[in-house]
C-alpha cells in the first residue's frame, strides 16, 4: 500500500467527525436564533402589558439551557394589575424546544408572593410548580398547570396546603367562545379566620360559554343576555366527609344571581352544610337546620340523597331545604 493511499483512507476517517461538527454547529445556530426570538417575544410581551396599564418589573433576562432546552430566565419577575392584584417570584424560567416554539413551559423558582385585594398577601412555596401554554390546531391554545406539595401562608396566620392540583384550560374545539376547564385536586386543607376546612378530593369538567361577552364593564348582564351558561359536565367533591357528584347547567337570572338545576347525589350531607356554614354561605342556624333536614333525607334514601339542587331567587335548595345564599354576579 502506497503512502498516498494510506493518507486518502485516513481522510475518509475524518469525514464523520466533520459531518458531526457541522450538525452541532447548525444546531447551535438554530438554538441561538430561537433564544433570540424568545427574548424578543418576552420583551414585547412586557411592553404590551405595560401599555395595557399593568406594572411589570424584572431583573436580568438571559438565555441558557443549551443544548437540550431553549430557556429564557428572568430574575426577580413581578407583575401588578390596575385592579389590585400582584405577583412576584425570585426567578421565572421559560422553556421550549429549539425546533418548536409552539409550546412554552413556565417554571417559577423560589417563593411566590401573591396579593389580591380583599384576600390579603400570601407567600407560596411548592415542591412542584409548572405551567405551560401551547398552540393547538383545533382549539387555538391550551393552558395547563401542575402544582404539588404546596403551602401558602398569609400575614394573619391563615394557611392553605395542597397535595396536588392538575388542570387544563382551553377553548372548546367546536366553539372557541366556550372555555373548558378540566381540574383535579387532592389533599387540600385550609385554616382561615379561625375555621378549618378539608377538601380530600375535587374532580371537575366544566365549560363557560359566550366567554367573549365577559370583557365589558357590565359582565353579568351582557353575558346573561347573550345566553351564557356554566355547563357542569361532571363534578365530584369529597369535602368535610361529604361526597357529592353533580352535573347540570347554570345561567343568571334577571338580578344576576346564579339560576338553574343541577342533578346531584350526596352522601353524608351534614359535612357539606357544616362547611357552608363556616364559609359564610349559611348562618349558623341555617347550617344546623339544613344538616338536620338533609340527614333525615339521606337516612330515608339509604344513606344518600339523589335530588336536584335548585338555584333560584338567590338561594340554592335541595327539596326545599336551603343550603346556600348565592352571590350576585356583577
Amino acid at each position: 500500500m502506497t503512502e498516498q493511499s494510506t493518507r486518502l483512507k485516513r481522510r475518509w476517517l475524518y469525514i464523520p467527525f466533520v459531518v458531526a461538527a457541522v450538525i452541532v454547529f447548525a444546531y447551535y445556530l438554530l438554538w441561538r436564533a430561537g433564544a433570540s426570538q424568545m427574548q424578543v417575544a418576552v420583551t414585547d410581551w412586557i411592553e404590551d402589558q405595560r401599555a395595557a396599564g399593568f406594572v411589570v418589573d424584572h431583573g436580568s433576562i438571559k438565555a441558557d439551557g443549551f443544548p437540550f432546552f431553549l430557556r429564557v430566565h428572568i430574575d426577580e419577575a413581578g407583575i401588578a394589575s390596575p385592579d389590585g392584584w400582584r405577583w412576584r417570584t425570585d426567578g421565572l424560567s421559560l422553556d421550549a424546544l429549539p425546533y418548536d416554539l409552539n409550546k412554552l413551559l413556565f417554571s417559577p423558582a423560589g417563593e411566590q408572593l401573591i396579593s389580591v385585594e380583599g384576600y390579603g398577601d400570601w407567600r407560596i412555596n411548592a415542591g412542584d410548580l409548572r405551567a405551560s401554554i401551547a398552540n393547538d390546531d383545533a382549539r387555538g391554545w391550551i393552558f395547563a398547570m401542575n402544582i404539588g406539595d404546596a403551602i401558602a401562608t398569609r400575614d394573619d396566620g391563615a394557611t392553605l396546603t395542597l397535595g396536588s392540583l392538575v388542570f387544563d384550560l382551553a377553548p372548546d374545539a367546536s366553539d372557541i367562545t366556550t372555555l373548558t376547564l378540566t381540574l383535579a385536586a387532592a389533599q387540600t386543607k385550609a385554616a382561615i379566620d379561625g375555621e378549618a376546612y378539608t377538601l380530600n378530593q375535587l374532580q371537575v369538567v366544566t365549560s363557560l360559554s359566550q366567554m367573549h361577552l365577559l370583557s365589558s364593564n357590565d359582565n353579568g348582564a351582557q353575558w346573561r343576555a347573550g345566553g351564557g351558561e356554566l355547563i357542569i359536565t361532571g363534578l365530584f367533591v369529597d369535602i368535610e366527609e361529604t361526597q357529592l357528584s353533580a352535573s347540570g347547567e347554570i345561567s343568571l337570572d334577571p338580578d344576576n344571581h346564579p339560576a338553574g338545576t343541577v342533578t346531584a347525589e350526596i352522601k353524608n350531607p351534614a359535612g357539606l352544610t357544616r362547611m357552608l356554614g363556616k364559609a359564610g354561605a349559611l348562618t349558623h342556624n341555617e347550617a344546623e337546620a339544613a344538616a338536620a333536614g338533609l340527614s333525615l333525607m339521606a337516612f330515608a334514601g339509604g344513606g344518600k340523597i339523589a335530588a336536584p339542587i335548585e338555584l333560584t331567587d338567590g338561594e340554592a335548595q335541595i327539596a326545599g331545604i336551603k343550603i346556600a345564599d348565592l352571590p350576585k354576579v356583577e
